[in-house]
C-alpha cells in the first residue's frame, strides 16, 4: 500500500463541490434545528452517497429507511449497555445481507448505532429519523448530480456471515464494556473494529494500516496545531483537513483519509482548549491501538475460518 499519495486527478475539483453541495444545508439545518440535527443530516448524507453508486433510486430509498430506523431505535436506547451492545449484533446482521451484494453497502450502519446512541448527535427518536431520511435525500440528489459510479465487489455468503459475526461480537462487547464502566469516548475501540475490519479479505491489511498510521500521524498533527496555533487558525487547518479528507476519500487512500480525519475530528472538538485537546488525543489513540489489537486477532480468526468457504488452505501458525 502506497501512504502518502497525490490526489486522484480531478478529485481536488470533485471534493470542492461535494462540500459546498452538502455543507450548505448541514449549516442550515445546524442553523435552525441545533448541532447534533446538522451532524445527523450530514451523516444521513454521507450513507446515501456511499449506497448510491452501487444501487438504484430504490435500493437507496430501502437503505436510508433502514438506517433512520436504526438510529431511531439507538436514541431510545441511548446508553444502555444491553440495548446497543445488541443494536450492534442488528447491524452486523444487516452488513452481512447487503455485502452479498457488494461490500461495504451499509458499512456505516454500526457506526450509527453508537452515533445516535451513546455519541454526541442528541435527538429524540422521531428527529432522529427525520434528519436521516432528510440528509439522505440530499446525498441521494447530490450523488445522482455528480454522477458518482463505481464496480460491485461481492463477498462470498459464507465470508459475507463470517465477518458480521466476529465483528458483531466484538464491536457490541467493546460498546458493552465501555457503557458498563463509565469509559469516556470508549466507543472508538468498537469505530476501529467497524471500519478496519473488512468483509473483503484482501482490503483487511492494508485498511488496518491506514487506520493505524494515519491516526498516529493525525494525531500528531493536531497536538501540534493546538499547542502552536491561535484558535482562529487551528479552525482553519480543520477546515483544510476536512477538504482534504473529501479530495482523499474520492481517491480511495484510506491512510491519507485518516491522516486528515484525526485532527479534523480532534481539533474541531476542543478548539481553544489545549487541557481537553491533549486528553481527547490520548483517548484516540489509545482506543485506536486497542481496536487495531482486536482487529488483528480477528482477522487471523477470520482467515482460518474463512479458508473452507473460499477454495483455500488455512494459513499455518
Amino acid at each position: 500500500m502506497s501512504l502518502f499519495t497525490r490526489p486522484v486527478s480531478g478529485t481536488p475539483k470533485g471534493a470542492a463541490i461535494l462540500l459546498i453541495a452538502i455543507m450548505i444545508p448541514s449549516a442550515i439545518v445546524t442553523t435552525t434545528a441545533g448541532q447534533s440535527a446538522g451532524f445527523a443530516f450530514g451523516i444521513a448524507s454521507g450513507v446515501a452517497m456511499a449506497v448510491a453508486p452501487f444501487a438504484n433510486n430504490t435500493g437507496v430509498a430501502i437503505a436510508a429507511t433502514v438506517t433512520a430506523g436504526l438510529a431511531a431505535v439507538s436514541t431510545i436506547a441511548h446508553e444502555s449497555p444491553w440495548q446497543i451492545a445488541g443494536l450492534m449484533l442488528v447491524a452486523a446482521v444487516l452488513m452481512a445481507v447487503v455485502n452479498q451484494r457488494s461490500a461495504g453497502l451499509l458499512g456505516l450502519t454500526p457506526i450509527i448505532v453508537i452515533l445516535f446512541g451513546p455519541g454526541p448527535i442528541d435527538l429524540t427518536s422521531w428527529e432522529s429519523a427525520v434528519w436521516v431520511l432528510a440528509g439522505a435525500l440530499v446525498g441521494l440528489l447530490v450523488a445522482r448530480m455528480m454522477k458518482f459510479e463505481a464496480p460491485r465487489h461481492p463477498v462470498r455468503t459464507a465470508v459475507a456471515w463470517h465477518h458480521a459475526i466476529v465483528l458483531g461480537v466484538l464491536s457490541a462487547a467493546a460498546m458493552y464494556w465501555s457503557l458498563a464502566n463509565d469509559v469516556s469516548h470508549g466507543y472508538w475501540i468498537a469505530v476501529t473494529v467497524v471500519v478496519a475490519l473488512r468483509p473483503l479479505p484482501e482490503e483487511r491489511r492494508d485498511t488496518l494500516e491506514g487506520r493505524l498510521l494515519g491516526t498516529l500521524g493525525g494525531a500528531a498533527i493536531a497536538l501540534l496545531v493546538a499547542f502552536t496555533l491561535p484558535t482562529w487558525a487551528a479552525a482553519v487547518v480543520a477546515l483544510v483537513c476536512l477538504y482534504l479528507l473529501a479530495t482523499y476519500a474520492m481517491g480511495g487512500n484510506y491512510f491519507m483519509q485518516t491522516l486528515f480525519l484525526t485532527p479534523m475530528l480532534l481539533l474541531f472538538a476542543s478548539l481553544g482548549d489545549e487541557d481537553k485537546s491533549l486528553t481527547l488525543t490520548a483517548e484516540r489513540v489509545t482506543f485506536t491501538v486497542i481496536g487495531a489489537v482486536l482487529v488483528v486477532v480477528a482477522a487471523v480468526l477470520l482467515r482460518r475460518w474463512d479458508g473452507p468457504a473460499t477454495g483455500q488452505e488455512p494459513a499455518q501458525p
